[in-house]
């Protein structure tokens, strides 16, 4: 809907204004006065030409009246030059988040920035990427492998679901650890058609135990979408002592992809009280 006499218009017709004003057309569009030179500043029939639409649509997009279709956003950064960053911008803007596969540049002191707080987290911290592959992780970690002698797993979810070690470092096993990554993983399995996540679907059909919690977790309607907030119990090999921690997951948003799971510990029972 176009925007009433009095009210600013909507943010998307000030970026394409911009961006068109600002794009170096191509040399087979002259102006009178320059005929054979590039121009700065393409019109809107320009851009509607160049992305096979009519200028009535494009105007349309431009001034907010109509929404621009998701699959038309790559087509029209490219009629507007866009850099990956504008890109990013254009995306974030028309859709409220980034292209497919996240932003095509992010800035190299932001990720340096984000796996630094990472590291220095008190507290078991790591990072993780759709496929559940671990990429960055912390010193209170890595101490829950190294002090029992045991080798940090390169992907969270196959430690969770394979690796004996898991059974006694992930108090409450079945309950607490292994049916709640199960549904996550039937959820994204499902959602990402992740390569990856299906093999390890294939997997679990190898483990008698995994398979009979598998095919429990795929006829029940529940799915989890993601861990953030539950409690679970961690008993660390340094003293054994069964701990509450609670899953915290975030994503950056350079690369709203990776996700950091970091476990805090927590006083359970004044949790729910």
């Amino acid at each position: 809907m176009a925007p009433h006499h009095g009210e600013s218009p909507p943010l998307i017709h000030g970026f394409l204004r911009q961006a068109r004003k600002h794009h170096t057309g191509p040399a087979d569009r002259v102006t009178p006065l320059a005929a054979g030179k590039r121009r700065s500043g393409v019109s809107q029939q320009d851009v509607a030409q160049d992305m096979g639409v009519s200028t009535r649509l494009y105007q349309d997009w431009e001034s907010g009246v109509r929404p621009i279709p998701l699959h038309r956003l790559d087509s029209l950064a490219q009629a507007l030059g866009l850099d990956s960053a504008r890109r990013d911008e254009l995306w974030f803007i028309a859709s409220g988040g980034f292209p497919p596969r996240g932003p095509s540049r992010p800035d190299p002191e932001a990720v340096t920035g984000w796996t630094s707080y990472l590291r220095a987290l008190p507290v078991p911290s790591l990072a993780v990427d759709a496929g559940w592959r671990i990429e960055e992780s912390n010193t209170a970690w890595q101490r829950l492998f190294l002090s029992a002698g045991e080798q940090e797993p390169a992907n969270l979810l196959r430690f969770v679901l394979f690796t004996p070690y898991a059974r006694r470092l992930c108090g409450e096993w079945e309950d607490g650890w292994a049916t709640s990554y199960l549904r996550q993983l039937r959820l994204e399995a499902e959602t990402t058609r992740s390569a990856e996540l299906r093999g390890i679907i294939d997997e679990i059909q190898d483990h008698p135990e995994l398979a009979e919690l598998w095919r429990a977790v795929d006829r029940s309607s529940r799915i989890t979408l993601h861990n953030d907030g539950q409690v679970r119990i961690i008993v660390p090999p340094v003293g054994g002592h069964p701990q509450h921690v609670r899953t915290l997951v975030s994503s950056p948003a350079h690369d709203p992809r990776r996700r950091m799971v970091t476990f805090l510990p927590t006083q359970h029972g004044a949790d729910a009280a």
